[in-house]
C-alpha cells in the first residue's frame, strides 16, 4: 500500500494548541481542502475529536464528485490522533496526525496509509497525484489558519 508522509513547521505555536486546533470538530472544514457535506446529525461547533467516535460525511472531489465517506477515530494521545475509513471511496485508507516541538514552533505531520479501489494501476494513475494535492493543500492550510 501506498504511503504518503507530509510535515510542515507551523512557528510560533506549541504542540498542544496544534492538536487541540485539529481535535476541534469545527475545524475540519476549514483544514480540508476540498467541500465537505456532513451526512450525520453532528454539531461541528460543539465536537470534540474522540477516540471510538464515528463520522460521516460527503468529499467533493474536485469540488463536484461527491465521495461519501464514514471514518472512525481509533486513537488519540498526546501528540497525535488516527482516522480510518470504514466506508468510502477508497479500498484503505488510514490517516495519522502527528505533532511534536519543533525549531521555533510545531512540526505537524500527516502520515496515510491507503490503497486504492483498482488496485496499483489506478493508484499510478491517478490517486497518487490526488492524495499528493489535497495533503499539500491540508498542510497550506493548516499554515494559513495557525500561522
Amino acid at each position: 500500500m501506498p504511503v504518503l508522509e507530509l510535515t510542515t513547521l507551523i512557528p510560533n505555536r506549541t504542540p498542544d494548541f496544534v492538536l487541540g486546533f485539529c481535535l476541534e470538530g469545527l475545524n475540519f472544514p476549514k483544514i480540508f481542502p476540498e467541500r465537505i457535506t456532513l451526512l450525520s446529525d453532528i454539531d461541528l461547533s460543539n465536537l470534540r475529536i474522540e477516540a471510538g467516535r464515528q463520522f460521516r460525511f460527503r468529499h467533493w472531489m474536485f469540488n463536484v464528485i461527491p465521495a461519501n465517506w464514514t471514518v472512525v477515530i481509533r486513537e488519540v494521545g498526546e501528540q497525535h490522533f488516527i482516522d480510518e475509513m470504514l466506508e468510502g471511496p477508497m479500498a484503505a485508507f488510514r490517516h495519522e496526525h502527528r505533532v511534536e516541538a519543533g525549531e521555533g514552533g510545531t512540526l505537524y505531520t500527516d502520515r496515510v496509509t491507503y490503497a486504492a479501489i483498482g488496485g496499483a494501476l489506478m493508484e499510478t494513475l491517478l490517486v497518487n497525484t490526488y492524495m499528493r494535492r489535497i495533503f499539500a493543500a491540508r498542510h497550506r492550510n493548516m499554515l494559513r489558519l495557525l500561522a
